[in-house]
């Protein structure tokens, strides 16, 4: 442990700065733009693959899903839970993984926090970041849903927004992972046993009341289920109350993963 943990550590508090959140962005966003060319294949290409694949594929032989008081085609259906699902992906990947090489194998957290900067700041310029890469597939995928009719409503452009609290959400639930990941092995569990069950049963592709009554609960607490209920109606222009308590899920949800973030990454950096 260098010299500049151990005063913050005894220090027992530190000030907290936006100018060191935002510090560690500007780092990782200087990192992403050496090899912007590349990061926009899986930002753009990969999801677009996929809406595309789902809705004008699969979309053909399912046709209509009952929504609100009426219908709508299952390509109109199913593209906000892609979107957002995506930026979960974005996200979780950024923050897990991309955060895990930062800690363990390249020690850039060592620098970083000689820069100085706190661990709050550090953990919080990390979340960011996910967030703005989720933020980023997110208005791509969105563009590409729009210009292909898979849009209904102008109110969809508030999808952007629920693609960054996806991300922030998630970002936190990432980080957590990388703090207590012991190895890149134990890490992979994050997308396999977390991502991918997240994205196939948070309602993306199907509606939940499609799900046997015993497992609907289970997939109404599932992190990932509100944003894509809230983009969907914001699509589709099926505004109401209900969607207030999504909101505040995904706003509790991640105001809570943060701080566990940051108590976590801090044990793993000062122990």
């Amino acid at each position: 442990m260098n010299e500049s943990l151990a005063v913050r550590r005894e220090a027992g508090r530190i000030d907290f700065r936006f100018r060191g959140v935002a510090g560690v962005w500007l780092r990782h966003y200087t990192a992403f733009k050496g090899g912007w060319m590349i990061e926009m294949t899986g930002i753009l290409l990969e999801p677009v693959f996929i809406l595309a694949a789902v809705a004008f594929g699969i979309g053909k032989l399912v046709g209509e899903v009952e929504l609100g008081d009426g219908g709508v085609k299952y390509a109109v259906f199913v593209a906000p839970g892609i979107i957002v699902g995506n930026a979960m992906w974005h996200a979780l990947f950024e923050c897990s993984w991309g955060a895990f090489r930062r800690l363990q194998t390249n020690r850039i957290y060592d620098s970083i926090l000689a820069a100085p900067v706190s661990m709050r700041e550090l953990a919080l310029g990390e979340i960011t970041w996910g967030a703005t890469r989720a933020l980023m597939t997110t208005a791509a995928v969105l563009a590409f849903a729009t210009a292909a009719g898979l849009v209904e409503s102008p109110w969809a452009i508030g999808i952007l927004a629920i693609g960054v609290l996806t991300g922030f959400m998630f970002g936190g639930f990432g980080l957590i992972a990388a703090a207590i990941a012991p190895t890149t092995h134990m890490l992979t569990l994050v997308f396999t046993m977390v991502g991918t069950p997240l994205f196939f049963f948070s309602g993306t592709f199907f509606p939940i009341g499609t799900l046997p009554g015993w497992a609907q609960p289970f997939a109404w607490a599932l992190p990932l289920t509100h944003p894509v209920r809230i983009a969907r109606a914001l699509a589709t222009g099926d505004l109401h109350l209900g969607l207030l308590w999504s909101l505040l899920y995904l706003v509790v949800a991640s105001l809570v993963f943060y701080p566990i973030a940051t108590h976590l990454l801090r044990r793993r950096l000062l122990v």
